[in-house]
């Protein structure tokens, strides 16, 4: 096959789905190409758009979740959506690309992009075959009005969902979220440590901000030293893009417990290396935390479609939700202390969360052609 990968810099979460995809595809032999689809409108537009995204995560979580209830209630109008109009002014420069390149399939990983092969399909009348992967735990607005030849669900039951929001029964395929095959790594966690130079011996929490680095860290960790009250433990806070975060940590914490990890692509190797991840409800985030199979405490959860992850997720006993930096260092550290209720929560996500959900994505695709 030869399969076009569309995603967009909105968040980190959809690139990892893509870059999972494109690994799982060269892998197998297939030929693949990752673009953002917003570039085709140039290049000026495409840092606009992640930057707006991105700086509005940050700084004005509250205002996305408003912005994302208002797309909740449009979606409900069955109107065509000002996404759809947005993306579909770069149709015709998506189309050249799909002919002169000969993809056989298009995978969108962002709604962006399967709004753009929509238009390419009405306006151009390039009837390449459509996918659209969800990397959320809710039916996100808007998700079922491309006109896609199948969408790809995280789990079975929000198959009901999708068919509230009126998508077809047969275009409805779960198949999980496509993760790196890195992260159900076969490495021990002393050896993980051991490259990191971590003590093997110390309790050590993983402390995720997202790849554009959100939420109050500090506070987080000045938790996570009062409610651990000892020596043996250390806390790795991987900061992402936020160079401000980073810097602050390194200044507030001296004595050798904290340190911040700027953003690095060797986050299986980090969960590997811990006893209990800390994080925002990420989708993606999430899910390679259960395929990596890492008790996880979900904090800072952007209003919207994380507040429906970090629900699905304790639902099933693959997560504590918790509402406030103490309550987050709480219960991970008795995660930590507590092996028991450690391999529980291991077990609810393997149960949940299978691996090789890029392969499965890809078998569907290769089966349609």
């Amino acid at each position: 096959m030869k399969i076009l990968i569309l995603s967009c810099s909105t968040g980190e979460g959809h690139n990892a789905a893509a870059r999972a995809l494109l690994e799982a595809a060269e892998l197998r032999g297939d030929r693949a190409d990752l673009r953002d689809p917003v570039s085709f409108g140039g290049e000026r537009a495409r840092r606009a758009v992640a930057g707006a995204y991105n700086g509005m995560i940050r700084r004005a979580p509250v205002l996305f979740g408003a912005v994302y209830g208002l797309g909740d209630l449009c979606d409900r109008t069955n109107l065509t959506s000002p996404i759809y109009l947005a993306n579909s002014l770069y149709a015709e420069k998506l189309s050249r690309e799909i002919e002169r390149e000969g993809y056989d399939a298009v995978i969108s990983t962002h709604l962006y992009g399967a709004e753009a092969i929509t238009a390419v399909r009405r306006r151009e009348g390039i009837r390449i075959p459509s996918y659209c992967v969800l990397t959320d735990y809710t039916i996100i607005p808007f998700f079922t009005e491309p006109d896609a030849d199948a969408l790809f669900l995280p789990h079975e039951d929000l198959i009901a969902e999708g068919l509230e929001k009126g998508a077809a029964p047969e275009k409805l395929i779960p198949t999980g979220i496509p993760t790196s095959p890195r992260f159900p790594s076969p490495m021990s966690r002393e050896e993980a440590r051991q490259t990191l130079g971590i003590p093997s011996s110390s309790r050590v929490y993983l402390c995720m901000s997202g790849g554009v680095g959100c939420g109050n860290m500090s506070r987080l960790c000045k938790q996570l030293a009062e409610a651990e009250n000892g020596d043996d433990w250390h806390a790795f806070v991987l900061t992402g893009h936020n160079a401000g975060m980073r810097e602050a940590i390194e200044e507030r914490f001296a004595d050798g417990h904290v340190t911040a990890v700027p953003f690095t692509k060797e986050i299986p190797l980090w969960m590997r290396a811990s006893d209990v991840m800390i994080s925002k409800a990420g989708g993606l985030s999430s899910t390679e935390a259960a395929v990596a199979g890492i008790p996880l405490v979900h904090l800072l959860t952007i209003p919207g479609c994380e507040t429906k992850n970090a629900a699905f997720f304790e639902a099933r006993g693959m997560s504590r939700r918790t509402r406030s930096e103490a309550e987050a260092a709480e219960a991970a550290v008795a995660l930590a202390k507590d092996k028991a209720a450690s391999d529980a929560m291991r077990e609810a996500q393997r149960l949940n969360i299978p691996q090789g959900a890029a392969d499965r994505v890809l078998d569907y695709v290769a089966g349609r052609l």
